[in-house]
């Protein structure tokens, strides 16, 4: 086998077709050309966590077998969000010696990769809403539970609950683009069981989400005496809503109130809307309350932000303000001293 350099070549080698899914903050699809330019450093990991680029491959051979193969790899990043060489290196070597004989002869893949620290297995909702993902974007017909989620979503007061799964609720998340399916949630959202409207927010994270059910949403929150850990939900659901300016006034408002700021919203707003960060007063206030959290909160959370592309450049500049508060002088000052460690 010659030399291999990238995951993409190596699945390209194998005669696979693939799909690449980034999933360090909510899923995504990314396309292959993205991917590769990762791979190969020409650009930082779009949506890093925790110093690591998270990614779900789906890979298959048409031609030789209708079964999907599955890889769930996280791969180290250097301070600027990039690819750490080495390590890509390694990965590859243990791919290659664990599968390439295999490849070589028939040209196929087996699912499993050696135990390794560059893969991880996702908790069963992300496992769920990944399943549903991938069949949707390869044309394939969603699993046999989504016949009892609809049923539920039509008539939840006479369907007990408890019978769903996450994979149903999944597969019901994949059609919230259709008419129907967007409808029936935004009129029976609040008829659901709060179990149900907790893991069907976790879902829609994955998913674009209309103004209009973004406002029911809201609307359920408000009428639910806004519940910190329901708004935290609430916001999981909105992670990837087409209306920027109705989450960045609503990030606004939380941030204003003392009861409802948490280390978990703070958390969830670098998590996953850290794009709201490029309105100035949303980066403001929210600063402004992580200078007030725990040390190591505002270092986790300031490094975090500080390797995701877009955000990059305004959490640097977070540094150079020419006025700050006692309380962010001391954080910043801490994150030095750590780093120069």
């Amino acid at each position: 086998m010659s030399r291999i350099n990238t995951i993409s070549e190596f699945l390209l080698h194998a005669g696979t077709d693939y799909r690449i899914f980034d999933m360090g903050r909510a899923i995504r699809p990314l396309s292959s050309q993205t991917f590769l330019d990762f791979e190969l450093n020409h650009i930082s990991a779009p949506y890093p966590r925790q110093q690591h680029a998270w990614f779900g491959l789906v890979f298959f051979n048409k031609g030789l077998s209708q079964e999907q193969y599955i890889w769930f790899v996280k791969l180290p990043l250097d301070e600027q969000g990039k690819l750490i060489s080495a390590a890509r290196n390694q990965f590859l070597q243990i791919v290659v010696e664990a599968l390439g004989a295999e490849m070589e002869k028939s040209h196929n893949a087996k699912q499993g990769l050696p135990e390794n620290p560059f893969t991880f297995v996702p908790k069963q909702s992300q496992l769920a809403s990944f399943n549903s993902l991938t069949r949707q974007n390869l044309a394939l017909a969603p699993s046999q539970y989504l016949e009892f989620a609809e049923q539920y979503l039509r008539s939840p007061q006479n369907t007990n609950w408890q019978q769903l799964s996450l994979q149903g609720i999944a597969d019901l998340t994949a059609k919230i683009s259709e008419a129907p399916t967007h409808d029936l949630v935004i009129q029976q959202f609040s008829n659901l069981a709060p179990e149900v409207q907790m893991a069907l927010c976790e879902a829609l994270e994955n998913h674009p989400v209309s103004t209009r059910l973004g406002e029911r949403l809201i609307d359920e929150w408000r009428r639910k005496g806004k519940e910190p850990s329901y708004l935290i939900a609430i916001l999981r659901a909105l992670s990837q809503s087409d209306d920027e300016a109705q989450i960045t006034q609503l990030l606004i408002d939380v941030l204003q109130q003392d009861n409802l700021v948490t280390h978990d919203l703070l958390i969830l707003i670098s998590a996953r809307h850290w794009q709201k960060l490029k309105d100035q007063q949303v980066l403001t206030l929210f600063i402004q309350r992580l200078s007030s959290a725990p040390i190591e909160l505002f270092t986790g959370l300031f490094r975090d932000l500080v390797q995701i592309p877009d955000c990059r450049e305004i959490m640097l500049n977070v540094l150079r303000w020419p006025e700050k508060e006692p309380a962010l002088v001391l954080r910043i000052s801490t994150l030095f001293e750590t780093q120069s460690r």
